[in-house]
């Protein structure tokens, strides 16, 4: 499916992209000359741009974002992101690189090219990966590290309502669509 954003920014996909039935594109999206976009992918450039570069395979359910009002995820050319990754940028991801299935690519990082991010791993925030470089660890077990003030409860919530506006502009774009 291919949603403008609620500006009304519509995804660029090359004429030669192949983008599933069920992938999910919105905003300011653009999709270079034989990359393709599997089933249940999402790529949401509501909040910031996303490049996609050639021949780049986004595999079954990818997501990849942006942090609001941010610079833009950047995907090079030949790049696999494996099924059910997850890239949240602003980032830079190089050229001929294979980001493993069920890995996490956290905002402001950069992975050069030729690189290879293992299965699960989390490419923690502001990480730069020089190229040529394998890159894994991930698993952790969650355990419990600090308690949290209220205060500090307060400022995260604000992506909760951050969100909540931006369903009620898609709520009411689609609603439009509807009449």
């Amino acid at each position: 499916m291919i949603i403008p954003s609620p500006k009304g920014i519509v995804p660029k996909i090359h004429e030669k992209a192949f983008v599933a039935p069920n992938a999910t594109i919105i905003g300011d999206v653009e999709i270079g000359e034989g990359s393709n976009i599997w089933f249940g992918a999402v790529i949401r450039g509501d909040f910031a741009p996303i490049r996609i570069g050639k021949n780049t395979s986004i595999q079954d359910n990818v997501t990849i974002h942006c942090e609001p009002g941010t610079n833009p995820a950047i995907i090079g050319d030949n790049v696999i992101a494996g099924h059910n990754c997850m890239i949240h940028g602003p980032c830079k991801i190089g050229n001929k690189i294979t980001i493993g299935i069920n890995a996490t690519v956290l905002p402001h990082t950069e992975i050069g090219d030729g690189c290879v991010v293992g299965a699960n791993a989390v490419v923690t925030e502001r990480t730069v990966i020089e190229p040529l470089t394998l890159a894994v660890g991930g698993g952790v077990s969650a355990q419990p590290k600090k308690k949290y003030t209220e205060k500090q409860i307060s400022r995260m919530s604000l992506g909760a309502q951050l969100y909540a506006q931006n369903g009620k502009k898609f709520k009411q774009m689609f609603e439009k669509e509807k009449v």
